[in-house]
């Protein structure tokens, strides 16, 4: 019966034992939980590693600067183009001045008498031409033609031709054509600017001017 009584006070003693041993030991871990945590604990600190030296980037070169804007132009204001003048108006063709009448027969006749006149006069310079016979053909028509225009109270010789169907002295035609041309005949009874023509025929040798049977015409104006 004593020992009953005994069995339940060792409970409580080892149950009281035990829960005291479990404080201690709490204790214990959690003094040196505590040191570990304390700041300034003598543990050694990890070494550190030595900074690494890496090589200053490559410079960047700046990009150069744009270039300047061109100035803007002024506008200038500009004055329109002078008209151009009109050009001057062509001169038309000269008024043709009135062709003179022709002569009436009676003053032709005059005009021929007073030609062949200062012709005659001349004689002597055409006496100088050469003389040569040439023997022409038998009915053959051979003529010295003046080509003559009326000027104030005369007649001017403007030029000459030789008209001929067969053989001449062409050395006498030519000096007799030298000799007459560029002569101012005094003829009377004419109007300025009127045209003739006179036919002069060349002798049966073809050495010398027919002057008798020389005739005047009217020329048509050119």
């Amino acid at each position: 019966m004593g020992t009953g009584r005994q069995r339940p006070l060792l409970r409580r003693l080892l149950l009281g034992a035990g829960t005291a041993l479990a404080f201690l030991i709490l204790a214990v871990l959690g003094l040196g939980l505590g040191s570990l945590l304390t700041p300034g604990d003598s543990a050694r600190p990890e070494p550190q590693l030595p900074p690494v030296t890496r090589p200053p980037p490559p410079p960047i070169a700046e990009p150069a600067p744009p270039p300047p804007r061109p100035p803007t132009p002024r506008s200038v204001a500009v004055s329109p183009p002078a008209p151009v003048p009109a050009p001057a108006p062509t001169p038309g063709p000269r008024p043709l001045l009135p062709t003179p009448a022709p002569l009436a027969f009676p003053a032709r006749l005059k005009a021929r008498r007073e030609i062949l006149r200062d012709i005659s006069a001349l004689k002597d310079e055409l006496a100088r031409c050469p003389a040569d016979k040439v023997k022409t053909a038998l009915g053959g028509r051979a003529a010295v033609v003046l080509e003559a225009v009326a000027e104030a109270g005369a007649v001017r010789v403007v030029s000459s031709r030789l008209e001929a169907d067969g053989p001449v002295n062409d050395q006498f035609v030519s000096c007799a054509r030298s000799v007459l041309d560029g002569k101012r005949l005094v003829v009377t009874g004419t109007s300025a600017g009127q045209r003739f023509r006179v036919f002069i025929p060349l002798g049966p040798n073809g050495n010398s001017l027919s002057l008798p049977a020389a005739t005047l015409a009217d020329a048509e104006p050119n």
